[in-house]
Protein backbone atom coordinates (compact mmCIF):
# COMPACT_ATOMS: atom_id res chain seq x y z
CA UNK A 1 0.00 0.00 0.00
CA UNK A 2 2.85 2.36 0.90
CA UNK A 3 4.72 1.58 -2.36
CA UNK A 4 1.55 2.15 -4.34
CA UNK A 5 1.08 5.56 -2.71
CA UNK A 6 4.70 6.51 -3.39
CA UNK A 7 4.29 5.43 -7.01
CA UNK A 8 1.25 7.70 -7.31
CA UNK A 9 3.24 10.59 -5.81
CA UNK A 10 6.06 10.06 -8.30
CA UNK A 11 3.75 9.63 -11.29
CA UNK A 12 1.68 12.67 -10.33
CA UNK A 13 4.79 14.80 -9.86
CA UNK A 14 5.98 13.85 -13.34
CA UNK A 15 2.63 14.83 -14.89
CA UNK A 16 2.64 18.15 -13.05
CA UNK A 17 6.27 18.80 -13.97
CA UNK A 18 5.53 18.22 -17.65
CA UNK A 19 2.55 20.60 -17.69
CA UNK A 20 4.57 23.18 -15.74
CA UNK A 21 7.37 22.88 -18.29
CA UNK A 22 4.99 23.54 -21.18
CA UNK A 23 3.40 26.46 -19.32
CA UNK A 24 6.82 27.98 -18.55
CA UNK A 25 7.90 27.73 -22.17
CA UNK A 26 4.67 29.41 -23.28
CA UNK A 27 5.13 32.07 -20.61
CA UNK A 28 8.62 32.87 -21.87
CA UNK A 29 8.16 32.60 -25.63
CA UNK A 30 5.08 34.81 -26.06
CA UNK A 31 6.93 37.89 -24.80
CA UNK A 32 9.21 37.89 -27.85
CA UNK A 33 6.46 38.54 -30.47
CA UNK A 34 4.75 40.79 -27.95
CA UNK A 35 7.84 43.02 -27.63
CA UNK A 36 8.28 43.00 -31.41
CA UNK A 37 4.71 44.29 -31.81
CA UNK A 38 4.60 46.93 -29.07
CA UNK A 39 8.26 48.06 -28.94
CA UNK A 40 10.51 48.79 -25.96
CA UNK A 41 8.15 51.37 -24.38
CA UNK A 42 5.16 49.05 -24.74
CA UNK A 43 7.20 46.24 -23.25
CA UNK A 44 8.23 48.56 -20.39
CA UNK A 45 4.57 49.30 -19.59
CA UNK A 46 3.69 45.61 -19.56
CA UNK A 47 6.73 44.53 -17.56
CA UNK A 48 6.35 47.27 -14.93
CA UNK A 49 3.09 45.73 -13.74
CA UNK A 50 3.87 42.12 -14.68
CA UNK A 51 5.47 41.28 -11.27
CA UNK A 52 2.07 41.82 -9.59
CA UNK A 53 0.59 39.25 -11.96
CA UNK A 54 3.62 37.01 -11.44
CA UNK A 55 3.20 37.03 -7.67
CA UNK A 56 -0.52 36.26 -7.93
CA UNK A 57 0.11 33.50 -10.46
CA UNK A 58 2.86 31.95 -8.34
CA UNK A 59 0.55 31.91 -5.32
CA UNK A 60 -2.31 30.35 -7.30
CA UNK A 61 -0.25 27.78 -9.20
CA UNK A 62 2.54 26.65 -6.91
CA UNK A 63 2.76 28.45 -3.55
CA UNK A 64 -0.66 27.79 -2.01
CA UNK A 65 -1.45 24.50 -3.82
CA UNK A 66 1.80 22.95 -2.53
CA UNK A 67 0.98 23.93 1.07
CA UNK A 68 -2.71 23.00 0.76
CA UNK A 69 -1.87 19.61 -0.76
CA UNK A 70 0.30 18.88 2.26
CA UNK A 71 -2.57 19.70 4.66
CA UNK A 72 -5.04 17.66 2.62
CA UNK A 73 -2.71 14.65 2.43
CA UNK A 74 -2.42 14.65 6.25
CA UNK A 75 -6.17 14.00 6.67
CA UNK A 76 -7.14 10.36 7.30
CA UNK A 77 -10.37 10.30 5.28
CA UNK A 78 -12.22 12.06 2.47
CA UNK A 79 -14.53 13.93 4.85
CA UNK A 80 -11.53 15.40 6.66
CA UNK A 81 -9.94 16.45 3.37
CA UNK A 82 -13.08 18.31 2.31
CA UNK A 83 -13.51 19.92 5.71
CA UNK A 84 -9.95 21.27 5.70
CA UNK A 85 -10.34 22.49 2.11
CA UNK A 86 -13.50 24.37 3.10
CA UNK A 87 -11.72 25.92 6.09
CA UNK A 88 -8.88 27.06 3.84
CA UNK A 89 -11.35 28.59 1.42
CA UNK A 90 -12.87 30.62 4.27
CA UNK A 91 -9.41 31.94 5.19
CA UNK A 92 -8.00 32.61 1.72
CA UNK A 93 -11.05 34.21 0.10
CA UNK A 94 -11.28 37.38 2.25
CA UNK A 95 -7.49 37.88 2.09
CA UNK A 96 -7.37 37.51 -1.68
CA UNK A 97 -10.34 39.80 -2.24
CA UNK A 98 -8.86 42.33 0.20
CA UNK A 99 -5.71 42.38 -1.94
CA UNK A 100 -7.89 42.99 -4.99
CA UNK A 101 -9.62 45.95 -3.33
CA UNK A 102 -6.33 47.29 -2.00
CA UNK A 103 -4.64 47.18 -5.41
CA UNK A 104 -7.66 48.80 -7.05
CA UNK A 105 -7.89 51.66 -4.54
CA UNK A 106 -4.13 52.17 -4.21
CA UNK A 107 -3.36 51.85 -7.92
CA UNK A 108 -2.47 55.52 -8.32
CA UNK A 109 -0.13 55.71 -5.29
CA UNK A 110 1.57 52.48 -6.42
CA UNK A 111 1.95 53.80 -9.95
CA UNK A 112 3.42 57.01 -8.55
CA UNK A 113 5.95 54.99 -6.53
CA UNK A 114 6.88 53.25 -9.78
CA UNK A 115 7.51 56.68 -11.26
CA UNK A 116 4.64 56.63 -13.76
CA UNK A 117 1.09 57.57 -12.70
CA UNK A 118 -0.28 56.38 -16.04
CA UNK A 119 0.29 52.78 -14.92
CA UNK A 120 -2.66 53.04 -12.48
CA UNK A 121 -5.38 51.55 -14.77
CA UNK A 122 -3.02 48.68 -15.66
CA UNK A 123 -2.57 47.88 -11.95
CA UNK A 124 -6.35 47.94 -11.54
CA UNK A 125 -6.73 45.62 -14.52
CA UNK A 126 -4.31 42.99 -13.18
CA UNK A 127 -5.84 43.18 -9.68
CA UNK A 128 -8.99 41.44 -10.95
CA UNK A 129 -7.12 38.14 -11.15
CA UNK A 130 -7.20 37.93 -7.32
CA UNK A 131 -10.96 37.36 -7.58
CA UNK A 132 -10.29 33.81 -8.79
CA UNK A 133 -7.26 32.83 -6.69
CA UNK A 134 -9.25 31.31 -3.77
CA UNK A 135 -11.10 28.90 -6.05
CA UNK A 136 -8.13 27.94 -8.21
CA UNK A 137 -5.53 27.59 -5.44
CA UNK A 138 -7.70 25.61 -2.99
CA UNK A 139 -9.12 23.31 -5.67
CA UNK A 140 -5.67 22.58 -7.10
CA UNK A 141 -4.26 21.93 -3.64
CA UNK A 142 -7.23 19.70 -2.77
CA UNK A 143 -6.67 17.54 -5.84
CA UNK A 144 -2.89 17.41 -5.42
CA UNK A 145 -3.38 16.34 -1.79
CA UNK A 146 -5.40 13.42 -3.14
CA UNK A 147 -2.54 12.68 -5.60
CA UNK A 148 -4.67 13.69 -8.60
CA UNK A 149 -2.45 15.97 -10.70
CA UNK A 150 -4.31 15.98 -14.01
CA UNK A 151 -6.84 18.57 -12.80
CA UNK A 152 -4.11 21.06 -11.91
CA UNK A 153 -2.20 20.28 -15.11
CA UNK A 154 -5.15 20.86 -17.43
CA UNK A 155 -6.26 24.03 -15.65
CA UNK A 156 -2.70 25.34 -15.70
CA UNK A 157 -2.32 24.82 -19.44
CA UNK A 158 -5.77 26.29 -20.21
CA UNK A 159 -4.99 29.34 -18.05
CA UNK A 160 -1.65 29.99 -19.76
CA UNK A 161 -2.94 29.42 -23.31
CA UNK A 162 -5.92 31.75 -22.80
CA UNK A 163 -3.69 34.47 -21.37
CA UNK A 164 -1.08 34.23 -24.12
CA UNK A 165 -3.68 34.29 -26.88
CA UNK A 166 -5.37 37.37 -25.40
CA UNK A 167 -2.08 39.23 -24.81
CA UNK A 168 -0.84 38.67 -28.37
CA UNK A 169 -4.29 39.53 -29.79
CA UNK A 170 -4.33 42.77 -27.81
CA UNK A 171 -0.87 43.65 -29.14
CA UNK A 172 -1.99 43.06 -32.74
CA UNK A 173 -5.19 45.09 -32.25
CA UNK A 174 -3.22 47.86 -30.54
CA UNK A 175 -0.89 48.21 -33.52
CA UNK A 176 -3.75 48.27 -36.03
CA UNK A 177 -6.10 50.53 -34.07
CA UNK A 178 -3.44 52.90 -32.78
CA UNK A 179 -3.86 52.57 -29.02
CA UNK A 180 -1.22 54.20 -26.87
CA UNK A 181 1.00 51.90 -24.80
CA UNK A 182 -1.04 52.42 -21.63
CA UNK A 183 -4.33 51.45 -23.28
CA UNK A 184 -2.60 48.41 -24.71
CA UNK A 185 -1.16 47.52 -21.30
CA UNK A 186 -4.55 47.78 -19.58
CA UNK A 187 -6.18 45.34 -22.00
CA UNK A 188 -3.16 43.04 -22.04
CA UNK A 189 -3.12 42.75 -18.25
CA UNK A 190 -6.86 42.09 -18.34
CA UNK A 191 -5.87 38.74 -19.80
CA UNK A 192 -4.87 37.64 -16.28
CA UNK A 193 -8.48 37.84 -15.06
CA UNK A 194 -9.81 36.15 -18.22
CA UNK A 195 -7.27 33.35 -17.77
CA UNK A 196 -8.24 32.97 -14.11
CA UNK A 197 -11.90 32.69 -15.12
CA UNK A 198 -11.02 30.02 -17.70
CA UNK A 199 -9.09 28.00 -15.11
CA UNK A 200 -12.01 28.37 -12.67
CA UNK A 201 -14.41 26.93 -15.25
CA UNK A 202 -12.13 23.92 -15.72
CA UNK A 203 -11.86 23.42 -11.96
CA UNK A 204 -15.55 24.07 -11.19
CA UNK A 205 -16.74 20.40 -11.14
CA UNK A 206 -14.02 19.53 -8.61
CA UNK A 207 -14.74 22.71 -6.65
CA UNK A 208 -18.44 21.79 -6.31
CA UNK A 209 -17.52 18.27 -5.23
CA UNK A 210 -15.12 19.69 -2.67
CA UNK A 211 -17.87 21.81 -1.12
CA UNK A 212 -20.33 18.94 -0.74
CA UNK A 213 -20.36 15.62 1.02
CA UNK A 214 -19.49 16.69 4.56
CA UNK A 215 -21.78 18.42 7.02
CA UNK A 216 -19.31 18.43 9.89
CA UNK A 217 -18.04 21.95 10.44
CA UNK A 218 -14.50 22.42 11.67
CA UNK A 219 -13.97 23.74 15.19
CA UNK A 220 -12.70 27.24 15.94
CA UNK A 221 -9.52 25.71 17.35
CA UNK A 222 -8.93 23.78 14.12
CA UNK A 223 -9.50 26.97 12.11
CA UNK A 224 -6.91 28.80 14.24
CA UNK A 225 -4.35 26.02 13.74
CA UNK A 226 -4.92 26.03 9.98
CA UNK A 227 -4.70 29.83 9.90
CA UNK A 228 -1.40 29.76 11.77
CA UNK A 229 0.03 27.14 9.45
CA UNK A 230 -1.27 29.03 6.43
CA UNK A 231 0.50 32.17 7.58
CA UNK A 232 3.80 30.50 8.50
CA UNK A 233 4.23 27.45 6.26
CA UNK A 234 2.11 28.68 3.36
CA UNK A 235 3.67 32.11 3.54
CA UNK A 236 7.18 30.62 3.44
CA UNK A 237 6.39 28.49 0.41
CA UNK A 238 4.84 31.47 -1.42
CA UNK A 239 7.88 33.60 -0.54
CA UNK A 240 10.26 31.03 -1.98
CA UNK A 241 8.17 30.48 -5.12
CA UNK A 242 7.92 34.25 -5.73
CA UNK A 243 11.63 35.06 -5.30
CA UNK A 244 12.36 35.88 -8.95
CA UNK A 245 9.16 37.89 -9.37
CA UNK A 246 9.83 39.84 -6.16
CA UNK A 247 13.22 40.88 -7.54
CA UNK A 248 11.46 42.03 -10.72
CA UNK A 249 8.99 43.99 -8.59
CA UNK A 250 11.90 45.82 -6.93
CA UNK A 251 13.15 46.69 -10.42
CA UNK A 252 9.70 48.08 -11.27
CA UNK A 253 9.91 50.49 -8.34
CA UNK A 254 13.54 51.52 -8.79
CA UNK A 255 15.03 51.17 -12.28
CA UNK A 256 13.01 53.74 -14.25
CA UNK A 257 13.26 56.36 -11.50
CA UNK A 258 16.97 55.70 -10.98
CA UNK A 259 17.57 56.18 -14.71
CA UNK A 260 15.81 59.56 -14.57
CA UNK A 261 17.91 60.47 -11.51
CA UNK A 262 20.98 59.48 -13.54
CA UNK A 263 20.04 62.09 -16.16
CA UNK A 264 17.98 60.17 -18.72
CA UNK A 265 14.77 61.70 -20.05
CA UNK A 266 11.56 59.95 -18.86
CA UNK A 267 10.95 58.62 -22.40
CA UNK A 268 14.48 57.23 -22.69
CA UNK A 269 14.27 55.77 -19.17
CA UNK A 270 11.12 53.87 -20.15
CA UNK A 271 12.79 52.53 -23.30
CA UNK A 272 15.89 51.47 -21.36
CA UNK A 273 13.73 49.70 -18.76
CA UNK A 274 11.99 47.92 -21.65
CA UNK A 275 15.40 46.84 -23.00
CA UNK A 276 16.42 45.61 -19.56
CA UNK A 277 13.20 43.57 -19.36
CA UNK A 278 14.18 41.66 -22.50
CA UNK A 279 16.24 39.52 -20.17
CA UNK A 280 13.19 38.05 -18.39
CA UNK A 281 12.05 35.63 -21.13
CA UNK A 282 15.67 34.63 -21.75
CA UNK A 283 16.17 33.88 -18.05
CA UNK A 284 12.93 31.89 -18.02
CA UNK A 285 14.05 29.81 -20.99
CA UNK A 286 17.44 29.28 -19.37
CA UNK A 287 15.78 28.13 -16.16
CA UNK A 288 13.54 25.74 -18.10
CA UNK A 289 16.67 24.13 -19.55
CA UNK A 290 18.51 24.15 -16.21
CA UNK A 291 15.73 22.91 -13.93
CA UNK A 292 13.29 20.82 -16.00
CA UNK A 293 15.42 17.66 -16.12
CA UNK A 294 16.86 17.98 -12.62
CA UNK A 295 13.36 18.66 -11.20
CA UNK A 296 12.33 15.17 -12.28
CA UNK A 297 14.76 13.77 -9.68
CA UNK A 298 13.11 15.56 -6.73
CA UNK A 299 10.25 13.05 -6.21
CA UNK A 300 12.85 10.25 -6.04
CA UNK A 301 14.79 12.28 -3.48
CA UNK A 302 11.69 12.76 -1.32
CA UNK A 303 10.73 9.08 -1.55
CA UNK A 304 14.22 7.91 -0.57
CA UNK A 305 14.09 10.24 2.47
CA UNK A 306 10.64 8.96 3.49
CA UNK A 307 11.84 5.35 3.21
CA UNK A 308 15.03 6.27 5.15
CA UNK A 309 17.35 5.02 2.40
CA UNK A 310 20.34 7.22 3.29
CA UNK A 311 22.78 5.86 0.70
CA UNK A 312 20.24 6.24 -2.08
CA UNK A 313 19.29 9.73 -0.87
CA UNK A 314 22.91 10.89 -0.97
CA UNK A 315 23.47 9.39 -4.42
CA UNK A 316 20.38 11.10 -5.84
CA UNK A 317 21.35 14.38 -4.13
CA UNK A 318 24.83 14.27 -5.63
CA UNK A 319 23.44 13.49 -9.09
CA UNK A 320 20.82 16.23 -8.75
CA UNK A 321 23.35 18.92 -7.80
CA UNK A 322 25.83 17.93 -10.51
CA UNK A 323 23.15 17.82 -13.21
CA UNK A 324 21.59 21.12 -12.14
CA UNK A 325 24.97 22.89 -11.98
CA UNK A 326 26.00 21.56 -15.39
CA UNK A 327 22.78 22.53 -17.17
CA UNK A 328 22.67 25.97 -15.51
CA UNK A 329 26.30 26.77 -16.39
CA UNK A 330 25.93 25.60 -19.98
CA UNK A 331 22.66 27.51 -20.49
CA UNK A 332 24.18 30.68 -19.02
CA UNK A 333 27.41 30.38 -21.00
CA UNK A 334 25.52 29.79 -24.23
CA UNK A 335 23.29 32.82 -23.74
CA UNK A 336 26.24 35.06 -22.82
CA UNK A 337 28.35 33.88 -25.77
CA UNK A 338 25.57 34.52 -28.29
CA UNK A 339 23.87 37.49 -26.63
CA UNK A 340 24.38 40.01 -29.51
CA UNK A 341 22.97 37.53 -32.02
CA UNK A 342 20.12 36.35 -29.78
CA UNK A 343 19.21 39.95 -28.86
CA UNK A 344 19.06 40.95 -32.53
CA UNK A 345 17.14 37.83 -33.61
CA UNK A 346 14.48 38.11 -30.93
CA UNK A 347 14.24 41.86 -30.33
CA UNK A 348 15.35 43.49 -33.63
CA UNK A 349 18.61 45.01 -32.31
CA UNK A 350 21.46 44.27 -29.91
CA UNK A 351 20.71 47.10 -27.45
CA UNK A 352 21.54 46.41 -23.82
CA UNK A 353 23.61 43.30 -24.52
CA UNK A 354 26.05 43.97 -21.64
CA UNK A 355 23.26 44.36 -19.08
CA UNK A 356 21.46 41.32 -20.48
CA UNK A 357 24.64 39.20 -20.41
CA UNK A 358 25.25 40.09 -16.77
CA UNK A 359 21.63 39.26 -15.97
CA UNK A 360 22.02 35.78 -17.50
CA UNK A 361 24.40 34.86 -14.65
CA UNK A 362 21.34 34.86 -12.39
CA UNK A 363 20.26 31.60 -14.11
CA UNK A 364 23.03 29.76 -12.26
CA UNK A 365 22.15 31.27 -8.88
CA UNK A 366 18.38 30.80 -9.25
CA UNK A 367 18.83 27.19 -10.38
CA UNK A 368 21.05 26.34 -7.41
CA UNK A 369 18.82 28.22 -4.94
CA UNK A 370 15.79 26.36 -6.28
CA UNK A 371 17.51 22.99 -6.08
CA UNK A 372 19.05 23.51 -2.64
CA UNK A 373 15.73 24.78 -1.29
CA UNK A 374 13.89 21.78 -2.77
CA UNK A 375 16.37 19.45 -1.09
CA UNK A 376 15.83 21.21 2.25
CA UNK A 377 12.08 20.94 1.71
CA UNK A 378 12.37 17.20 0.98
CA UNK A 379 14.02 16.71 4.40
CA UNK A 380 11.48 18.96 6.13
CA UNK A 381 13.89 21.86 6.68
CA UNK A 382 12.21 24.35 4.39
CA UNK A 383 12.28 27.17 6.95
CA UNK A 384 16.06 27.21 6.68
CA UNK A 385 15.70 29.09 3.38
CA UNK A 386 13.69 31.98 4.81
CA UNK A 387 16.64 34.00 6.12
CA UNK A 388 18.42 33.53 2.80
CA UNK A 389 15.50 34.70 0.70
CA UNK A 390 14.77 37.71 2.91
CA UNK A 391 18.46 38.65 2.91
CA UNK A 392 18.60 38.45 -0.88
CA UNK A 393 15.50 40.61 -1.29
CA UNK A 394 16.81 43.08 1.30
CA UNK A 395 20.15 43.42 -0.51
CA UNK A 396 18.36 44.07 -3.80
CA UNK A 397 16.24 46.81 -2.19
CA UNK A 398 19.27 48.50 -0.62
CA UNK A 399 21.68 48.50 -3.58
CA UNK A 400 19.50 48.56 -6.70
CA UNK A 401 18.75 52.31 -6.97
CA UNK A 402 22.37 53.25 -6.27
CA UNK A 403 23.79 50.79 -8.82
CA UNK A 404 21.39 51.94 -11.55
CA UNK A 405 22.28 55.62 -11.00
CA UNK A 406 25.97 54.69 -11.42
CA UNK A 407 25.86 51.97 -14.08
CA UNK A 408 22.50 52.29 -15.82
CA UNK A 409 20.54 49.11 -16.55
CA UNK A 410 23.74 47.09 -16.08
CA UNK A 411 23.53 48.18 -12.43
CA UNK A 412 20.11 46.54 -12.11
CA UNK A 413 21.61 43.31 -13.47
CA UNK A 414 24.47 43.53 -10.97
CA UNK A 415 21.91 44.14 -8.22
CA UNK A 416 20.07 40.95 -9.11
CA UNK A 417 23.23 38.84 -9.33
CA UNK A 418 24.63 40.18 -6.04
CA UNK A 419 21.35 39.66 -4.15
CA UNK A 420 21.01 36.10 -5.48
CA UNK A 421 24.62 35.29 -4.59
CA UNK A 422 23.95 36.42 -1.01
CA UNK A 423 20.83 34.23 -0.83
CA UNK A 424 22.68 31.23 -2.28
CA UNK A 425 25.59 31.61 0.14
CA UNK A 426 23.25 31.64 3.15
CA UNK A 427 21.28 28.62 1.87
CA UNK A 428 24.52 26.73 1.22
CA UNK A 429 25.68 27.46 4.78
CA UNK A 430 22.37 26.10 6.14
CA UNK A 431 22.68 22.79 4.29
CA UNK A 432 23.45 19.81 6.58
CA UNK A 433 27.21 19.22 6.81
CA UNK A 434 26.80 15.57 5.82
CA UNK A 435 25.35 16.68 2.46
CA UNK A 436 28.26 19.06 1.86
CA UNK A 437 30.56 16.09 2.24
CA UNK A 438 28.70 14.23 -0.54
CA UNK A 439 29.69 16.82 -3.15
CA UNK A 440 33.32 16.54 -4.19
CA UNK A 441 33.61 19.82 -6.03
CA UNK A 442 37.23 20.21 -7.19
CA UNK A 443 37.50 17.53 -9.89
CA UNK A 444 33.93 18.05 -11.06
CA UNK A 445 34.34 21.84 -11.06
CA UNK A 446 37.56 21.72 -13.12
CA UNK A 447 36.05 19.40 -15.70
CA UNK A 448 32.90 21.52 -15.95
CA UNK A 449 34.96 24.72 -16.35
CA UNK A 450 36.91 23.16 -19.24
CA UNK A 451 33.70 22.04 -20.96
CA UNK A 452 32.03 25.45 -20.52
CA UNK A 453 35.07 27.36 -21.84
CA UNK A 454 35.40 25.02 -24.82
CA UNK A 455 31.70 25.37 -25.61
CA UNK A 456 31.84 29.19 -25.43
CA UNK A 457 34.97 29.32 -27.61
CA UNK A 458 33.42 27.10 -30.27
CA UNK A 459 30.14 29.08 -30.14
CA UNK A 460 32.02 32.37 -30.64
CA UNK A 461 34.09 30.99 -33.54
CA UNK A 462 31.10 29.44 -35.32
CA UNK A 463 29.07 32.64 -34.80
CA UNK A 464 31.88 34.75 -36.29
CA UNK A 465 32.22 32.44 -39.30
CA UNK A 466 28.46 32.36 -39.78
CA UNK A 467 28.28 36.17 -39.75
CA UNK A 468 31.03 36.30 -42.39
CA UNK A 469 28.93 34.02 -44.60
CA UNK A 470 25.36 35.18 -43.91
CA UNK A 471 25.88 38.80 -42.84
CA UNK A 472 24.40 40.80 -39.93
CA UNK A 473 20.74 41.27 -40.90
CA UNK A 474 18.00 40.08 -38.59
CA UNK A 475 17.13 37.24 -40.98
CA UNK A 476 20.81 36.21 -41.03
CA UNK A 477 20.68 35.86 -37.26
CA UNK A 478 18.70 32.62 -37.65
CA UNK A 479 21.76 30.63 -38.85
CA UNK A 480 24.05 32.89 -36.81
CA UNK A 481 22.28 31.72 -33.64
CA UNK A 482 21.32 28.13 -34.37
CA UNK A 483 24.57 26.95 -35.96
CA UNK A 484 26.63 27.99 -32.90
CA UNK A 485 24.00 26.41 -30.62
CA UNK A 486 24.28 23.10 -32.48
CA UNK A 487 28.08 23.27 -32.39
CA UNK A 488 28.02 24.16 -28.69
CA UNK A 489 25.71 21.26 -27.83
CA UNK A 490 27.98 18.82 -29.71
CA UNK A 491 31.13 20.13 -28.03
CA UNK A 492 29.45 20.01 -24.59
CA UNK A 493 28.22 16.44 -25.13
CA UNK A 494 31.62 15.26 -26.34
CA UNK A 495 33.35 17.02 -23.43
CA UNK A 496 30.96 15.49 -20.86
CA UNK A 497 31.58 12.01 -22.28
CA UNK A 498 35.35 12.29 -22.82
CA UNK A 499 36.09 13.90 -19.47
CA UNK A 500 33.61 11.58 -17.71
CA UNK A 501 31.95 14.51 -15.96
CA UNK A 502 29.32 12.20 -14.46
CA UNK A 503 30.03 8.84 -12.84
CA UNK A 504 28.22 5.67 -13.94
CA UNK A 505 26.15 5.73 -10.73
CA UNK A 506 25.12 9.34 -11.42
CA UNK A 507 24.09 8.55 -15.00
CA UNK A 508 21.94 5.65 -13.78
CA UNK A 509 20.02 8.06 -11.52
CA UNK A 510 19.22 10.46 -14.41
CA UNK A 511 15.87 10.12 -16.23
CA UNK A 512 16.47 7.46 -18.90
CA UNK A 513 19.92 6.91 -17.40
CA UNK A 514 20.16 3.20 -18.25
CA UNK A 515 19.40 3.88 -21.91
CA UNK A 516 21.99 6.68 -21.97
CA UNK A 517 24.60 4.35 -20.44
CA UNK A 518 23.82 1.57 -22.93
CA UNK A 519 24.12 4.07 -25.80
CA UNK A 520 27.49 5.33 -24.53
CA UNK A 521 28.78 1.79 -24.03
CA UNK A 522 27.67 0.81 -27.54
CA UNK A 523 29.33 3.90 -29.10
CA UNK A 524 32.61 3.20 -27.28
CA UNK A 525 32.63 -0.43 -28.51
CA UNK A 526 31.97 0.79 -32.06
CA UNK A 527 34.96 3.17 -31.87
CA UNK A 528 37.21 0.36 -30.66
Amino acid sequence: MKNQRLHRVFEGAMILSLSSLIAKILGAVYRVPFQNLVGDQGFYVYQQVYPIYGIGMTIALTGLPVFISKLIAEQPDEAGKRRVAQQLLKLITPVSWLILVGLWLLATPLATLMGDRQLAPIIQSVSLMFLFIPLTSVTRGYQQGRYIMTTTSISQLVEQIVRVVIVISVAVISVNVGWNVYQMGTWAMGAAAAAGLSASIVLMPTFKKMLTGTKQAGSINELKIIARRLLLEGGLICLFASLVVLLQLIDSFTVQQALVAKGETPAMAKSLKGIFDRGQPLIQLGLVVATSVSASLLPSLTISFIEKKEVEFRRIYRSLMHLCTTLACLATAGLVALMPEIDTLLFENANGQIALSINMISIIFISLITTYSSVLQSINRFRSTVAALLAGIGVKIVINFFLVTKLGIAGASFGTVISLSVALLIIWMKMPSELHAVIEGKTFGMKLAIIVMAMMAVAWIVAALSEMIFGHSRLAMIPNVFLPIIAGVIVSAVGIIRLKLFTVKEVLVFPGGRKILNLLTHSQKTEE
